[in-house]
């Protein structure tokens, strides 16, 4: 039995099987997919709008522009989900990924292009004196897209054994895999930096994806790892996209998709009170 409160409560029906509780992304998700399979399904949200982080806003007066609020790329969406659910979405690729300004001369900085061929790379890491890292960057992130590939599609699949997904690495990557595994998996994140690259502003671009959003140290424990994880997995290619219409499209498409399924999503219902095992 849940117990909410709010203007669109008159609308509940009786008997729902499934009351999700919170309107974010995930919770769409689950609506539809479960609407999708015949179940009878309420999602209770206490804003006044679903999307929870993942929404649009138009910030400058008189221009149609929307622009991302709070989360603003998709980097985990699996496109089986997307597949599954009919998503109508357009996601565009990010082709930079970051650049980074050389603290002792900040005239120049690392550009990190996702097409840039060899040369170009060269050129970019010459730039800010860092041209002796090209060859490690190349041989990490190929590495890094060996475990992505290897850790992508267990994000829609039972889990795994750990050690069942390191002796598949290692039979697709060999030295690699097994390296890379360590590296980022068994021991502090840091280590590995530290000890492939030798340019601290390279180790900072890399270290990036291990601490945003973190209060986690390379150096002593997994945290950072976990959070490096998240960054580079994604479609098994490590690949963020910039979906068309800003992250309230994506939490629109969801929504809908859950409408489409059946599902009736009640906002401004605000839950006091979840009761297990009671209808």
């Amino acid at each position: 039995m849940t117990e909410a409160h709010g203007p669109g409560i008159a609308a509940l029906p009786d008997g729902a099987d499934v009351v999700i509780v919170g309107g974010g992304h995930n919770a769409l998700t689950a609506a539809a997919y479960l609407a999708r399979a015949g179940r009878s399904v309420v999602l209770l949200e206490a804003a006044d709008h679903v999307g929870g982080a993942a929404v649009s806003q138009r910030p400058f007066d008189g221009v149609d522009a929307r622009l991302s609020r709070y989360s603003y790329l998709v980097s985990l969406l699996p496109r089986q989900v997307a597949r599954d659910l009919g998503l109508d979405l357009t996601l565009v690729r990010r082709r930079y990924s970051s650049y980074t300004p050389d603290p002792g001369d900040p005239s120049r900085g690392l550009l990190v292009d996702g097409e840039a061929d060899d040369d170009a790379r060269r050129a970019a890491f010459d730039r800010v004196g860092a041209g002796d890292d090209v060859a490690a960057w190349t041989e990490w992130y190929d590495a890094v897209g060996l475990l992505a590939r290897a850790i992508a599609p267990t994000l829609t699949q039972p889990l795994p054994a750990r050690d069942d997904v390191a002796a598949d690495l290692a039979r697709a990557g060999g030295d690699a895999g097994r390296a890379i595994w360590r590296d980022v998996v068994e021991r502090p994140i840091g280590e590995a930096i530290e000890r492939r690259f030798r340019s601290d502003l390279v180790r900072g671009v890399v270290a990036t994806d291990a601490l945003i959003g973190t209060f986690a140290d390379l150096d002593s424990d997994l945290a950072a790892n976990r959070c490096y994880l998240y960054h580079v997995i994604g479609g098994g290619t490590g690949d963020w996209d910039v979906p068309v219409g800003g992250m309230g499209a994506v939490s629109g498409a969801l929504a809908a998709a859950a409408r489409d399924g059946g599902a009736q999503l009640v906002t401004s219902a605000r839950v006091s009170a979840v009761t297990p095992g009671v209808r």
